[in-house]
């Protein structure tokens, strides 16, 4: 069994309940353009909810609009009805769902050079649109879905219905990737579409020099192989290559020269001042700190692990296909927290070792189980701890059984450190901002990246964020550079 925990939907197609369930009368292989506009209309409010809302800023979302609607009058396929949406999340992903539903992340704007490049992955998203790639792989995403209610441990062992959401993204995963032939004909339509638009064509291959240097530094951020590529990076469900792009501008046939249009100066003057990063509505990470001011906890996670968080709950992917899951439940539980593992969050497992606890003054109760997965032996730990007479905190934390006495401390370290924000601390959390600042003077890029706001990995993060000046040691006066505040 995969424990990757990740319920992110990689692939533009969420089939969150059947495809027979959502609508009876569709043909998994064959989808009029009614039944696949009905069924990314069912499933656009999971995948708002899901990013953390829509980016509402309406100087970014304003500029967004109109960079999609020059791809769209390019398409000859208007008639689908398009609809963009930028989502208020820091993951850098883009993706589509049947029927025209295209989205794009705030992680994934603040990652461009210029305009060229937004056209390219918005050109992108239109052509598996177009080419209706996701509506030919429901089949497959239903057959994913059975595969998952087989192996939807979690949900059943423990009875709780985000685990079991979450046990199906799982099994989902592996469609999150289209083949080969289909990220192909994707790209060589949106090379096509940014053509007739007048981009330069090539905005597409340099952002995916971004895209692959960014999955590089989250690698290195969560002490994995820098070769690794990030969950949550668009190279996970957009696996392809820059020589692959150049091919797809080679085949898309368009004229070169006349007016091929970047617009980055305009581009970076639209998006100064956007928010980066987590917003703290949806908690914010500082260092291997998590922090959410609205729900007013903090918490530490273990170093290599991977952290993701939804408005629901934080996810926080391991090694050894280890995870913790932190929820939360409102609900005024008078009696212990032990009777609440027992009788209430576990009940349908048999909880070794059940015992009371205090977690930083809060009374708290934990438990653990063995299970069999396909992965081998895991054990469960749960640990309910009662924030406050009308809230509960729950974490599940998931090892494979021989890595068990190896990440225990880890697991209980970051249990423990769970505790409450004083008022002080919640005023104190600022969002980090993009700023965009023109250099003065010839200046060393070590001295402009020590300006960063950010805790950790100044310079790198510097030189992701400005594809210019990598392998370069300075930055040239007049340069235009985005930078963290």
């Amino acid at each position: 069994m995969n424990f990757s925990l990740n319920r992110r939907h990689f692939c533009g197609l969420v089939a969150g309940a059947s495809l027979t369930s959502i609508c009876p009368n569709c043909v998994a292989t064959a989808l009029s353009p009614s039944e696949e506009k009905y069924l990314g209309q069912q499933n656009h409010p999971k995948i708002i909810e899901e990013y953390g809302g829509v980016y509402d800023d309406p100087k970014v979302g304003g500029y967004f609009a109109l960079v999609a609607s020059r791809l769209v009058r390019a398409t000859d396929h208007s008639n689908i009805g398009f609809r963009f949406t930028l989502l208020n999340s820091p993951d850098v992903n883009a993706f589509a769902l049947p029927g025209g539903f295209i989205y794009i992340t705030r992680g994934l704007v603040a990652l461009a050079s210029d305009e060229s490049e937004i056209a390219g992955v918005l050109g992108h998203e239109i052509g598996h649109v177009v080419a209706r790639h996701t509506s030919k792989r429901i089949e497959e995403a239903e057959r994913a879905k059975r595969d998952a209610m087989a192996v939807g441990l979690l949900g059943s062992v423990l009875g709780t219905k985000g685990l079991g959401d979450a046990a199906i993204g799982l099994a989902q995963q592996r469609l999150a990737g289209f083949s080969q032939e289909q990220e192909h004909e994707a790209d060589v339509l949106g090379v096509r579409f940014m053509g007739r638009a007048g981009y330069n064509p090539d905005g597409l291959a340099s952002f995916l020099e971004n895209l692959r240097a960014h999955s590089q530094l989250s690698a290195v951020i969560s002490g994995r192989p820098p070769s690794s590529v990030d969950a949550r990076n668009m190279m996970s469900s957009h696996p392809r290559t820059v020589e692959r792009v150049h091919r797809s501008i080679r085949h898309a046939e368009i004229a070169r020269g006349g007016w091929q249009l970047n617009y980055r100066k305009q581009f970076l003057k639209n998006i100064d001042g956007m928010v980066f990063g987590n917003d703290p509505d949806h908690g914010v990470l500082r260092g291997r700190t998590f922090i959410h001011p609205k729900l007013r906890y903090k918490v530490q996670v273990p170093k290599g692990f991977n952290i993701e968080n939804s408005s629901t709950e934080l996810i926080a992917r391991g090694p050894y296909s280890s995870g913790i899951i932190l929820d939360f439940q409102m609900k005024a539980f008078q009696g212990a927290m032990t009777s609440y593992l027992s009788n209430g969050w576990a009940r349908q497992v048999r909880l070794n070792d059940l015992e009371r606890i205090r977690i930083n003054g809060m009374d708290s109760a934990t438990g653990w189980a063995e299970v069999n997965s396909r992965k081998g032996r895991m054990i469960l730990r749960t640990v309910a701890i009662r924030y406050n007479r009308g809230i509960i905190f729950r974490f599940l934390f998931i090892c494979p059984q021989r890595y068990a006495a190896q990440l225990s401390l880890k697991m209980r370290n970051t249990a423990y450190s769970f505790r409450r924000l004083s008022t002080t601390e919640i005023n104190s959390i600022r969002p980090f901002n993009l700023k965009i600042e023109k250099v003065e003077e010839t200046e060393s890029v070590q001295n402009i990246s020590a300006r960063m706001a950010l805790p950790s990995h100044r310079e790198l993060w510097f030189r992701v964020l400005n594809n210019n000046v990598r392998g370069r040691s300075q930055v040239a006066k007049g340069q235009l550079v985005k930078i963290v505040v």
